[in-house]
């Protein structure tokens, strides 16, 4: 009998944060140097072990802009399947009280009316974050 090793597909949790100020969202440019480059994403990163989604966001944020954010709200996650792993968006409105950042791994980043969104080129895992955002924002008005 032969016996095949069947590999399990990796599964990447991303804590992202949809940051709210002043009735505009940010928006970040992922780097060149990064996978999917100068495309646009919401900020955050991968989940390291013992943490959770929340305490994985704030240390990516911190990590990423140099800022502290409040989240306000879990959206829900969305997933994209790129063969070799699955990428699961645990995406959180969050609220911030500066716009003083430090920017380590984007390019640049944009405060936009919410509206204004899907005029970047987004990954597509963020896509799904924005079309929930708007199901968000739709409920609480």
């Amino acid at each position: 009998m032969i016996e095949v090793l069947v590999s399990e597909k990796l599964v990447v949790r991303v804590p992202c944060a949809v940051i709210e100020r002043n009735g505009k969202v940010l928006a970040g440019q992922r780097s060149a140097a990064l996978s999917f480059p100068l495309q646009w994403e919401f900020p955050g990163g991968k989940l390291e072990k013992g943490e959770t989604d929340e305490q994985a966001l704030l240390r990516e944020i911190m990590e990423e802009l140099n800022v502290t954010v409040e989240i306000v709200d879990k959206l829900p996650e969305t997933s994209k399947d790129q063969g070799w792993r699955e990428i699961v968006l645990v995406p959180f409105v969050c609220k911030v009280d500066t716009t003083d950042f430090v920017l380590t791994e984007h390019e640049q980043v944009l405060w936009l009316d919410p509206d204004d969104l899907p005029t970047l080129d987004w990954t597509e895992a963020d896509l799904n974050v924005i079309k929930n955002y708007y199901d968000y924002l739709a409920a609480k008005s």
